[in-house]
């Protein structure tokens, strides 16, 4: 006999073709209908709430009278709640983003007295291969998911999940979703002939004889007569026995039972049985960017700063902070964060990311100032705080914008030693719009706005240095004469011919031609899913060169190409084969000095509809598999995948592309020849169909529905619904930031660093002694260079913020490659402790596993 093991919940999208605010009236009526029910009758329940907390805050926001009748039900285990926030979509956020919402989500869940300890994740499009690891740093050794498995993958729908460190989990798939058992009759007839043909596909893949039985659907109310009905049915045959339960009650019953299951190791991508939505990864690529902005900007900078200041006696806002983090989780749901919404729910999700990134950027702003403010100057001059996140020692280039009234100034360090700087681009500044004491001024004070780029040597790990700007005096360096028509440093040369690129690595000698090039396609699909049509018509930027600007700079050459590239204004003109308008970019090419790196900047006007604009570099590598970073590790990929031979035959619900997400990083190479290719926001690579050896980072998709039937790479009906997004067409002017990176010696230590400076730069602020918003001083006194902590490891750099729940700083960083590394503690007047994700004491390890982040946290500063 089977034992059916009955779920009750419901799946809780927040928003989608629908408001938030919609979703939240119809809560209001969902839950007074689920709390009735249950205290009316004790023997219902349990129900699953979703695994997020967030329905609870939008619940208490319209209802929060109600909240001691929902404690009783959580705290007595009928309502089930947590471990997330919020339902985030795990290939396409962040690390720290996923990090703080199970942090978060716990926390929640603490505050309401229960948590469902199994790792819920019904709908993401797509299963990341760290989530294991995740959950297994939040103490919770099992999961559910949905989307994203076949037997391809792993033979059974129960097995162990092992991420790339190792960390496992065990873990059921709903094979046929979430909603495969909506809606029941409860009528004995009905119940009996629909239930059959639902338990046979439940128990098609399983392992063993305990079978899922999911009810509930999308916002779908609670089925309270169903538990009953079922009950009858036991006494009524012998091939099944009902019962209610729980997830936890499920995987208990897993493991008490006798069969081995299978071990996966890996992600889970296959769009089989159901869609995982290729294509979310650059559908509206302006939040996609804005998101990544903000993730980053918050973990790598802001909370590192409030760090820095909290040690020298401010006061650190967390409860701001962690404001900022829950308002973009609300943004990070599969729907949401993919973009396959309509334009209004569209609309809402960059206003939340924009909201925080204001947010985010004042309290640095604030900071910046109140930390200048207290630092006693040993030079004259306007002081400059240079803020280095990083958890070491750095020399790096610094971007700054000053405000000037004098044609000629010089920057020093404190020993009064002049810095080179070079002038990017300036402009006149009317100072009334920067400064709100001279808002009211019957004159007009202009200033120049200059954009320099500021040389910054000896930086202090996790800390800051003080430059001077001495207005009125020359700059007390010379601009080097070099003789050359391409860039050129002591590592690599970019030659450039009618528009055409090619790349030299002077280490190797290796040559990589066509790098940087345009590509525009046609793109049939809708919100969800990028669509080839049956033909397509691609357009490059090759032969479309209006003009080329080659500079010479004190830090580093630029080269500046306008393009003007005809293409077909819309899908019905590309198939007609008009070329009657036109796609305007501006690629800007710089190579520092310093590095060994090309630094990429592409600006375009989007004048076009239903296309895809990609640039291509060609490898030259003949490898038959590439690499790209996850959340917290690397992945290894296939260059064309093999479930391409058979997903016609087996009639799957979506092409297996060789379209990829990525978090910031994807790598083609062999031992001396490759490139790896860093993105600011871009999340989306491909392998082009007959260019196995080539990368396409996906710049942007343009497309105008929200959901299409029929489309090329995903046969039959509209995935969400057949209405019109024209808003996700984004006209406009976008701008992309990139850098190339050539791989002389494979992953080698020396290609990590650059990685990690590239990915985190450091931050300047000038002191001008006028300011937006005006503060009491605070009468504290700093010296003029500080560190918290030095962390001499190769370990990269996730965060340095303050502890959830104590007075103490949580320093974390992750193995970014393929081999084990050692496990070094920061050096620190403190003893560091070794904890979780979840901020609770670890095991202390000597050495730290690929894919694998490692936290310390540090108390009791002496």
């Amino acid at each position: 006999m089977k034992t059916v093991h009955l779920i009750q919940h419901t799946h809780w999208d927040r928003e989608w073709y629908f408001t938030e605010n919609d979703s939240k009236v119809v809560l209001y009526y969902f839950m007074l209908d689920l709390i009735t029910r249950l205290e009316q009758d004790e023997a219902l329940g349990p129900f699953i709430l979703d695994g997020q907390t967030v329905m609870l805050e939008d619940f208490l926001q319209v209802a929060s009278e109600h909240r001691a009748r929902l404690q009783k039900l959580i705290t007595d285990g009928r309502v089930l709640i947590g471990p997330w926030y919020t339902q985030s979509d795990f290939l396409v956020v962040g690390a720290e983003s996923i990090t703080r919402n199970l942090l978060l989500g716990l926390a929640d869940c603490k505050a309401w007295g229960s948590y469902m300890p199994v790792g819920y994740v019904p709908d993401s499009f797509g299963q990341s291969a760290q989530l294991p690891m995740f959950l297994r740093e939040f103490a919770i050794d099992s999961a559910v998911l949905w989307r994203g498995w076949s037997e391809h993958d792993v033979p059974t729908s129960e097995f162990n999940w092992q991420a790339q460190g190792g960390q496992q989990v065990l873990t059921a798939v709903l094979p046929w979703g979430y909603g495969c058992a909506k809606w029941l009759p409860t009528a004995s007839q009905e119940l009996v002939e629909k239930l059959p043909p639902i338990l046979e596909k439940q128990a098609r893949f399983s392992a063993t004889n305990h079978l899922l039985l999911p009810n509930g659907n999308d916002q779908s109310p609670f089925e309270y007569a169903v538990p009953a009905a079922l009950e009858k049915l036991n006494t009524s045959q012998s091939e099944y026995h009902f019962r209610r339960s729980s997830f936890s009650d499920f995987f208990a019953a897993l493991r008490s039972d006798e069969h081995k299951l299978p071990v996966l190791r890996g992600e889970l991508l296959s769009p089989k049985y159901m869609r995982i939505h290729r294509g979310i990864f650059s559908t509206r690529m302006d939040i996609k960017q804005l998101n990544v902005s903000l993730e980053q900007f918050v973990s790598q900078t802001l909370e590192p700063l409030l760090a820095v200041n909290w040690r020298l006696g401010l006061s650190y806002p967390q409860q701001a902070v962690e404001h900022i983090w829950r308002e973009a989780m609300k943004s990070h749901a599969h729907d949401s964060i993919g973009g396959c919404n309509s334009d209004r729910v569209n609309q809402m999700v960059k206003g939340r990311l924009q909201s925080g990134k204001e947010s985010a950027e004042q309290l640095f702003d604030l900071n910046m100032k109140m930390l200048a403010e207290g630092i006693e100057a040993n030079q004259h001059g306007k002081k400059i705080v240079v803020f280095n996140p990083l958890p070491a020692r750095r020399d790096t280039q610094v971007s700054l914008t000053l405000y000037t009234p004098e044609e000629d100034f010089r920057i020093v360090d404190g020993e009064g030693n002049p810095c080179r700087w070079q002038l990017l681009h300036e402009e006149p500044q009317d100072m009334s719009l920067v400064v709100q004491e001279l808002s009211n001024s019957t004159t007009t004070t202009w200033y120049r706005k200059c954009h320099i780029l500021l040389e910054a040597r000896a930086l202090p790990a996790c800390g800051y240095k003080t430059f001077y700007l001495q207005e009125g005096e020359a700059a007390g360096f010379e601009i080097p004469a070099r003789q050359s028509d391409c860039l050129e440093n002591a590592w690599l040369r970019l030659e450039h011919k009618a528009g055409e690129l090619t790349l030299t690595d002077k280490r190797t000698g290796e040559v990589y031609p066509h790098i940087l090039r345009l590509v525009d396609g046609e793109d049939a699909g809708d919100n969800y899913n990028y669509s080839p049509p049956a033909v397509d018509w691609k357009i490059s930027s090759e032969c479309c060169l209006q003009q080329a600007i080659l500079t010479r700079g004190v830090l580093k050459d630029t080269l500046k190409l306008t393009l003007h590239m005809p293409a077909p204004v819309d899908a019905e003109a590309r198939q007609a084969r008009r070329l009657d308008a036109r796609l305007d970019a501006v690629m800007t090419i710089s190579l520092p000095h310093d590095s060994a790196w090309l630094d990429v900047d592409v600006e375009v006007n989007n004048t076009l509809r239903d296309h895809r604009l990609q640039v291509e570099l060609p490898t030259g590598v003949h490898q038959t598999t590439h690499f790209a970073d996850q959340p917290f590790g690397l992945i290894e990929r296939e260059n064309v995948p093999r479930a391409l031979e058979i997903w016609q035959q087996e009639n799957w619900t979506e092409t297996p592309a060789s379209l990829w997400p990525m978090q910031s990083l994807v790598m083609m190479h062999q031992a001396r020849r490759g490139l790896g290719v860093v993105t600011a926001g871009l999340r989306e690579y491909e392998i082009p169909v007959g260019q196995p050896d080539t990368l396409a980072i996906t710049l942007f998709r343009s497309v105008g529905w929200l959901g299409r039937p029929a489309l090329e790479w995903r046969p039959g009906r509209a995935s969400g619904m057949v209405l019109p997004a024209p808003e996700s067409q984004i006209p406009g002017r976008h701008a992309f930031h990139f850098a190339v990176m050539p791989m002389n010696d494979g992953q080698s230590l020396a290609f990590w660093r650059a990685i990690e400076q590239w990915r985190t730069p450091a931050l300047g602020y000038l002191d001008s002694g006028w300011s937006r918003f005006r503060t009491n001083p605070h009468g504290k006194i700093f010296p003029p260079h500080f560190s918290v902590l030095s962390w001499e490891s190769a370990l990269h750099f996730s965060t340095l913020k303050k502890a959830q729940n104590e007075e103490a700083l949580v320093l974390r960083g992750w193995n970014p490659g393929l081999t084990v590394l050692e496990n070094l503690p920061p050096a620190v007047n403190a003893t560091p402790q070794q904890i979780t994700l979840a901020e609770i004491p670890a095991t202390p390890t000597d050495t730290v596993e690929a894919g694998t982040p490692v936290s310390w946290l540090i108390r009791s500063f002496e």
